[in-house]
This record gives C-alpha cells, structure tokens and sequence, in this order.
C-alpha cells in the first residue's frame, strides 16, 4: 500500500534573500515519520548552509500562533554517505534536496545560514508517513 501525502508539498521558503540567514516556519509533523524538502536558488554566486532542525516541545495555538516556540536540534544528515548537520549551497544557480527518512519529531524546520554572495532560495516542504 503506498504511503499517502501528510503534508502536501508546501513553499515554505518563497524568495528568499540569501544575503542574510533565514528559518522556515516549522511544519508540524506528528503523522509524518518521512519528510523531504526541496530546494532552489539563483543569484551572484551565494554560498552557505543548509540545515534542518526537529523540537518535540514546540507547540501552536489554534489560530496558528506560537504558543511555545521550542527547543531545536540539528538533525544529521547523510551527506554523500558522511553524517553531517549542514548541506552546502554554492554556485549562481543550483537546486537541492534534502530527504529525511525516519523522525519520530513533532516539528521541523529548514534553516539557511549564509556565508557570501546574494541571491535567492525557494523551498518546498512535503511529508508522508
């Protein structure tokens, strides 16, 4: 049987300005043991990191609003077969993506750190259990 969309894929980073560090909106992702993003960017050559953080203790109002906004933790992620907690982002044009497997996690989120250059990012979230 295969595995039905929690998360139907959603921008969660929607032009970004790469000169600067940026953190999506976490995703609550209690029904969701497998969660990927998908990334793009263009620019002057925009060169940092890419990162995902999970928190079991974060939480929402109903309305949406943070009602406790957490503690967060880098995941590791298999980066060319070597655990690792960032992914490199470099070039003027590129794209990315950033599969994550198994998380028994509550939220997640995508976090940009920047280094050099300009540019622009654009993510996509989108989960399943």
């Amino acid at each position: 049987m295969a595995s039905l969309p929690q998360i139907s894929p959603e921008l969660i980073i929607n032009a970004g300005n790469m000169s600067g560090n940026l953190t999506s909106l976490p995703s609550i992702i209690q029904k969701c043991s497998r969660v990927s993003y998908g990334l793009s960017w263009t620019g002057a050559s925009p060169v940092g990191t890419v990162s995902v953080q999970v928190s079991n203790d974060y939480s929402q109002n109903a309305d949406g609003t943070v009602r406790n906004p957490g503690t967060w933790t880098s995941l590791y992620l298999n980066v060319n077969g070597t655990p690792s907690q960032t992914i490199a982002i470099t070039g003027n044009t590129g794209s990315g993506f950033v599969d994550i497997e198994t998380t028994g996690a509550y939220a997640i989120r995508l976090i940009y750190t920047s280094g050099s250059g300009t540019g622009s990012l654009n993510a996509t979230v989108a989960g399943k259990n």
